[in-house]
């Protein structure tokens, strides 16, 4: 125990004593300490004034000291300034100091209580300069909560009365979608095989199956995503999904890498497995066909937590090295059937967006720096982030 702790000492004061002897403190108050010094011990003892001038000097490299390292480097300047002054003060060595004794023991005890309150007030002001920035940094966490929370309630608004509108539509549509099939069946049924006709009513038929299933579609998004939330591994999470979209990247020729973020002690976070592996192999799946066009990439899937607002949450991450996404898409890639694709709905990122609201997390979208390719993050609050 004792070998463990006397390095650990040793660093300590290491770690005091870096401030006190930075180059800034050798060039501002070491060297001018000891230039003093030298000139004192080298003027004569019959220029009186000269004595005088050099002694008040020692307070310039004080005060530089007390501003650069407060309290522990004015004090210790001031020391070293007393010590190397005394000889020069009370004794013959070389030249003596021609002042009255009194007065140059004055100008000592000055040396020292000039360094301590100079050194509190650098200190007191860099504690409530420190106060101020803790501050500061708590107000713009805060800040960027209640802007998380307000782009929610927005996003959350919209999709709301959107959902209705849509579940509305979907109802009246599938309700003559059905009255339509049956009587296109019943047509087809009456109409011989080899007439041209019943391949046109086969059509037909199939067209309204297809009407159907958009219509369901557009249900299945209207509906509440019902969550049975409970502690989970993010690592699970993400290895799940690694497990089911492997084989579809290897078949793209995507490679798929796992990392952990600083460090590997990851949170449990609260939430319903099934639907945040929906999200995160949604947003996978994309990530691979993404990548497709240019023949191959890396699908990157990391794990790391951080602090937002005050409470600690878990951020998992999953970038792909395909094209970036253009401004004017990256805006409007989580608003419902907002789609760059050919045959897509655009209902899958917004249905993610809605499992990441519903956990109280978070998804957002960036392009990586240098057109390195499109990261999805998910951003979720760690199991008792939100205990009081």
């Amino acid at each position: 125990m004792h070998e463990n702790t006397l390095p650990s000492f040793v660093q300590g004061l290491r770690e005091d004593l870096r401030p006190i002897f930075s180059p800034r403190m050798l060039l501002s108050a070491w060297l001018p300490c000891l230039m003093i010094t030298v000139l004192h011990y080298r003027t004569g003892e019959h220029h009186a004034w000269g004595h005088d001038i050099l002694r008040r000097l020692y307070y310039l490299p004080i005060l530089f000291a007390a501003f650069a390292g407060g309290v522990r480097g004015g004090v210790t300047l001031s020391v070293f300034a007393s010590l190397v002054y005394l000889p020069h003060a009370f004794t013959r060595l070389l030249v003596q100091d021609p002042a009255d004794a009194l007065e140059k023991g004055l100008e000592i005890l000055l040396y020292n209580i000039v360094a301590v309150v100079a050194g509190l007030l650098v200190d007191r002001e860099r504690r409530e300069r420190e106060k101020q920035e803790r501050l500061a940094t708590r107000l713009g966490d805060a800040l960027d909560e209640q802007r998380r929370m307000e782009a929610q309630l927005i996003r959350a608004g919209k999709l709301g009365a959107l959902g209705e509108m849509t579940a509305g539509i979907a109802h009246e549509i599938k309700n003559p979608l059905h009255a339509l099939k049956g009587t296109a069946e019943i047509l087809r049924d009456a109409v011989p095989e080899s007439v041209p006709e019943r391949r046109m009513l086969e059509l037909h038929i199939a067209e309204i199956d297809r009407l159907g299933q958009a219509a369901d579609r557009f249900l299945s998004f209207a509906r509440p995503i019902s969550a049975d939330r409970r502690p989970v591994d993010p690592r699970s999470l993400v290895d799940r999904v690694v497990a089911l979209v492997s084989t579809q990247a290897r078949r793209e020729g995507v490679e798929t890498v796992v990392a952990t973020e600083g460090t590997a002690d990851i949170p449990r976070v609260m939430g319903d497995p099934d639907l945040l592996v929906q999200l995160l192999l949604n947003v996978a799946l994309n990530g691979v066909q993404a990548m497709t066009p240019e023949g191959g990439g890396t699908l990157t899937f990391s794990l790391g937590a951080e602090v937002q607002g005050g409470k600690e949450h878990v951020r998992m991450r999953v970038a792909n090295t395909g094209p970036p996404i253009p401004g004017e898409d990256l805006e409007r890639i989580f608003d419902p059937f907002y789609t760059t694709k050919d045959e897509g709905t655009g209902l899958g990122l917004s249905i993610c967006a809605r499992i990441a609201d519903q956990h109280e997390g978070a998804l957002t979208v960036r392009n990586l720096p240098e057109d390195r390719g499109v990261e999805f993050s998910l951003s979720l609050p760690a199991v008792g982030a939100g205990d009081g």
